[in-house]
């Protein structure tokens, strides 16, 4: 803000000092004219120059209402749409260049004042307008020079006006005009200066605003996981104590029911015999109370294939999305596990291949079922990124995939020595397998 402050009023003074020196330059030209015309050397002053001059009072008056009309537009120009302001710096240019011209290729620093103007105007614009309309300017300045343009149009070049005074008068005048053009292009200068700082504070701002945004959707990464975690973590325990609930509630109901058996049993067998029916329907009842809440926590493909058609369809819904291969090596056909631990298997292929993808960048995976002796051998191997067995860490899949072995009483290792490889040993029961 500071840097916008200085531009502005450096641009206001430097069209205070333009309006001087184009003043200065046509009022000299009219005294000029005046002091030839009262010395009556006007006929020798025709002769000795190539083109006849215009009207002085016609160029003062032109010069002072059109640097007028320049100055005026200047000072309230507002940033607006791109083609107003496009259209205005066109506007302001023509108006310099007639003025020049009208005081014969003096007074060029007034381009430098609309280049000055057209940066102002412009921030936050393309940096190709203002390159190509700074191009047009630099340009005109080149080009409005009074030893370019005169061997073409013939021209009288203000210096001869400075010359009709006497010595000392013509020298003070003509240092006037220069203190005028000078002072202009220190102040353009300066102008530029705190332009350039400008942007490259911006510069700067956007790249600090970057940073913040990047740590900002890092922080929201982050709170995304933990808000997941928070709550897998509670629809777990409501389940739990859903089921522990629902439990309670049928054992507490089945030993009421058994402990009123016991007491008709001798007395009355026909009415132990009806109780005994009540307490195998709240039995029946207490099991698929459980089993609706065990369905919470279970893939629908495995409710739905089992666990051979769970894997394969999830490996081809995972190779459908990714350019990665998935072999699957099952040897376990007459397995026959319970639900909990088929969910645990489930879980664990699918969290390998997921790192393997994400992680290690892999392109392909071999995933093996099989059985040896009581165990159930389960490995993952991907031919992704490897790294040091020292360099793995234990995230929240990772452990979520230890947990979950372990509370089956098996074992898991992980090794990233050549690609990564994840196996599982989890025992088999008697009747779970059949050879």
């Amino acid at each position: 803000m500071n840097n916008i402050l200085a531009m502005k009023r450096i641009r206001q003074a430097m069209t205070a000092l333009s309006f001087l020196l184009v003043l200065y330059t046509a009022g000299v030209m009219l005294a000029g004219s005046l002091h030839i015309v009262e010395s009556g050397e006007s006929s020798s002053f025709l002769q000795s120059i190539p083109h006849a001059p215009s009207s002085p009072w016609m160029v003062f008056w032109l010069s002072f209402i059109l640097c007028s009309l320049l100055s005026w537009l200047i000072l309230n120009t507002v940033q607006g749409s791109k083609s107003g302001i496009l259209l205005c710096a066109g506007f302001k240019t023509l108006l310099a260049c007639i003025i020049i011209w009208n005081v014969n290729l003096s007074c060029r620093p007034l381009l430098l004042l609309v280049f000055s103007d057209v940066l102002y105007t412009m921030r936050g614009f393309q940096a190709r307008y203002m390159v190509g309309i700074g191009s047009i300017l630099t340009g005109l300045y080149l080009l409005f020079s009074y030893e370019v343009i005169t061997p073409m149009i013939p021209m009288v070049s203000t210096g001869v006006y400075f010359s009709v005074f006497e010595h000392s008068t013509s020298s003070l005048l003509a240092f006037g005009q220069s203190l005028l053009e000078s002072a202009t292009l220190v102040l353009f200068i300066a102008f530029m200066c705190e332009f350039l700082i400008d942007l490259h504070q911006e510069k700067e701002n956007i790249a600090q605003e970057l940073n913040m945004m990047n740590r900002v959707n890092e922080d929201l990464r982050h709170y995304a996981q933990m808000t997941e975690q928070i709550a897998e973590s509670r629809e777990r325990k409501r389940l739990a104590r859903e089921i522990h609930d629902t439990l309670g509630h049928a054992l507490t109901g089945i030993a009421a029911g058994i402990d009123a058996t016991l007491v008709i049993m001798d007395k009355n067998p026909e009415m132990a015999k009806s109780q005994l029916h009540l307490v195998r329907q709240v039995v029946s009842e207490g099991i698929g109370d459980v089993r609706a809440s065990l369905q919470k926590l279970r893939p629908g493909a495995l409710e739905q294939r089992g666990l051979k058609g769970a894997l394969e369809k999830m490996i081809r819904e995972f190779e459908s999305v990714t350019a990665m291969t998935i072999d699957l090596d099952y040897q376990a056909d007459s397995l026959d596990v319970d639900k909990a631990k088929e969910d645990v298997c489930f879980r664990l292929v699918q969290e390998s291949i997921t790192n393997a993808r994400r992680h290690g960048a892999a392109t392909h995976a071999d995933v093996r079922f099989a059985v040896d002796g009581d165990w159930l051998v389960i490995t993952v191997r991907d031919n992704g990124r490897g790294l040091p067995q020292k360099a793995i860490t234990y995230g929240y899949g990772l452990t979520q995939m230890e947990e979950n072995v372990s509370s089956l009483h098996g074992t898991l290792l992980f090794d990233g020595s050549d690609g990564f490889l994840t196996e599982a040993r989890i025992p088999l029961t008697k009747g779970e397998y059949r050879e």
